[in-house]
């Protein structure tokens, strides 16, 4: 995959690297004097007298000539030639020459961006110097010690052998494996187990652990009248370290962003998009109300409750992840890039010395408590910036805030500190999440009010009742120190990410269209028509029907989606249709489009919520549609395209 080094963006071939540069106008100007500063560095280069040339012999010559220039570097890729069938078809003669059709992959005309950069006088990603990464710390220590590039290992083949062990075998079997007579006689530094775990102990390694026990008192107790009490271990990692580390991490040196900047598709500046997190409106906006100077890092939390892991004792813990906004999204999706590191395990513990009344409350407590160390050192970086080694060696002022957090819909609602049948984002009514009438977004300051004046019991007579309304009204959790609650420049509520699975796929499309529409034409005749389908390499024919299909996946699901429309023309109503039709517009409109660019405000914008207009004109009034679990996923269909994020 090659990529512009200029705007970051990535494409398949090299070709079309070449085609983007020539008509994206920001990228061709500076490719255009990126070539320009070459050729005048190559005219001084060969303005020098042929005497004084011809004058130099050896090893002095060679070091007053310039060194080639790669301009693969640049994006500018030369025509390849192939020699070998060149000569072939000379020495056969014209009559042998056979026609050659040469395939480019084209670029749409749709492909020519316009550029707005950050202003410049407010010197987003400035640099301070120079400074050795991460990488050329550990490099300089070994040659400052003595040390072999390979730490203990003595050969490269060593190294392989031991990396191959590691990741492909459990360590009963490298015992036997490396037991082996064979193996013994290699004379390997390591002959057990132990010795081979012990030298991979010995490489530098990342961001250390940390280990915090956490102590709950129940209100219940023991036979002996004491409080039953319950030890729980916090595993994390310090996520400024974790930032330092993929920010200095020369991997990702091509496909780092370090200031803001605004794409459209047209020179009016009407119709924005947004395919990278710096070109969303989040990042501008936010670069103007930090100092001069600052560089943005948008930390991007996960956390999924059911990746549960097993430890010893019995205890269980569900991971943390964190990657940084900076990395493109081409890159960071990427799980063999490593650029979403661990931070955390959180603990799930038994809440055995708590009444059925206290334990839930506890569990929520538990969760944000834990994250609060987690995220602690991110509170001080993002108030005041950290100096940081970047990728491209350059020194910057980094400021890490949380832009976004990524998480199903019930644990959105737990970091949200609200109940399951409301939304984390607005403040939509229970029996109002099948309307698509907008709701007042969740406040951050005003929800922290809200939880004080709780926590104290609504001592204010002149506010208790009008507090305690609106407390209930919008399904708070009595969690008075959400881990959010102190991280600087951040908005937990427009942090979540659409929940794509439960939100369209499971919910909008299967649990709502799919169910209403069987309703309409039968089950019956929704298998024959799925069974009648004619068979396609593209598409997965449902032979038996989707009625028998017992365990459903986003596969399914997907694959359902492709063909379901067609199945209900000439069987359902028209309005059936186009509502399938206008909830598959929507998606379209929300969501990547196949050259890779997201949506942003202007007319595509418009259209998608004019798709989410069809959709509440075509679905049947008569349908109840204020109950049942998917109607709160249908809602955040409304949530599912923010512009300015």
């Amino acid at each position: 995959m090659s990529s512009c080094q200029f705007c970051l963006r990535t494409f398949p071939h090299g070709s079309g690297v070449r085609i983007h540069q020539s008509r994206a106008l920001a990228c061709k100007e500076k490719r255009d004097a990126h070539l320009e500063a070459l050729m005048v560095r190559a005219m001084v280069a060969s303005s020098i007298p042929d005497d004084d040339i011809l004058s130099n012999t050896g090893e002095d010559h060679e070091q007053d000539l310039p060194a080639p220039t790669d301009l693969s570097d640049l994006g500018v890729h030369e025509p390849e030639v192939d020699l070998s069938r060149s000569d072939m078809a000379a020495e056969e003669g014209p009559a042998a020459r056979v026609p050659t059709v040469l395939m480019e992959e084209i670029v749409d005309e749709e492909d020519c961006l316009y550029f707005e950069d950050f202003p410049k006088e407010d010197q987003a990603g400035a640099t301070f110097g120079k400074g050795p990464t991460t990488f050329q710390s550990i490099r300089d220590d070994q040659v400052l010690q003595g040390a072999e590039i390979l730490g203990p290992f003595e050969s490269d083949d060593e190294w392989e052998l031991a990396k191959w062990l590691i990741k492909n075998v459990g360590h009963n079997q490298m015992e036997a494996f490396l037991k082996l007579p064979i193996i013994q006689g290699l004379g390997t530094a390591y002959t057990t187990k132990d010795h081979l775990l012990e030298a991979v102990d010995d490489l530098p390694g990342g961001v250390g652990w940390k280990l915090e026990n956490i102590l709950l008192k129940g209100d219940l107790k023991d036979d002996d009248g004491k409080e039953i009490e319950e030890t729980l271990e916090l595993w994390y990692r310090d996520p400024v370290d974790c930032i330092r580390e993929l920010m200095g991490n020369p991997v990702f040196r091509d496909v780092m962003r370090y200031e803001p900047q605004q794409l459209f598709e047209d020179s009016e500046g009407k119709s924005q998009v947004i395919n990278e997190m710096w070109t969303a409106a989040w990042w501008w906006k936010l670069q103007k109300l930090l100092p001069v100077g600052a560089t943005i890092c948008p930390v991007i939390l996960s956390s999924d409750k059911t990746k549960l892991s097993n430890f010893r004792g019995d205890q269980s813990a569900w991971p943390v992840y964190l990657t940084i906004g900076n990395i493109s999204k081409d890159i960071r999706r990427q799980a063999s890039s490593h650029a979403t590191v661990l931070v955390g395990y959180l603990p799930v513990g038994k809440f055995a010395g708590y009444s059925d009344k206290a334990r839930q409350a506890v569990r929520y407590r538990t969760f944000h408590y834990c994250m609060s160390i987690v995220t602690r050192s991110l509170i001080a970086a993002g108030t005041d910036g950290v100096d940081m080694t970047c990728a491209d060696g350059s020194v910057r002022w980094i400021w890490p805030i949380l832009a976004a957090y990524v998480a199903d819909y019930p644990e959105q609602c737990l970091v949200a500190n609200c109940m399951e049948n409301r939304c984390p984002i607005c403040k939509v009514k229970p029996k109002s999440r099948g309307s698509h009438e907008p709701s007042d977004p969740r406040n951050q300051a005003e929800t922290m009010e809200l939880l004080k004046e709780h926590q104290s019991g609504y001592k204010n007579p002149s506010t208790a009742a009008k507090s305690k309304e609106e407390y209930e009204g919008i399904g708070l959790r009595p969690v008075y120190a959400p881990f959010w609650a102190q991280l600087p420049h951040s908005d937990i509520f427009q942090a979540f990410t659409p929940d794509i699975l439960h939100q369209l796929h499971k919910g909008a499309f299967k649990d709502h269209l799919v169910k209403w529409c069987t309703k309409l034409i039968g089950e019956k005749e929704v298998d024959t028509r799925f069974r009648a389908m004619p068979p396609h390499p593209d598409v997965r024919h449902f032979k038996n029907g989707i009625s028998s299909v017992s365990q459903w996946t986003g596969s399914e699901y997907k694959a359902m989606e492709k063909v379901f429309i067609s199945v209900l023309i000439g069987a359902a109503a028209e309005r059936a249709v186009g509502a399938a039709r206008a909830i598959r517009e929507h998606w379209r409109y929300s969501g990547p489009r196949p050259n890779g660019r997201g949506l942003g405000p202007g007319p595509g914008h418009d259209q998608m919520m004019a798709s989410m207009a069809r959709v509440e004109r075509d679905m049947d009034l008569e349908m109840d549609l204020s109950t049942g679990p998917e109607n709160g996923l249908q809602h955040g269909l409304q949530h599912g395209r923010r512009p300015e994020y």
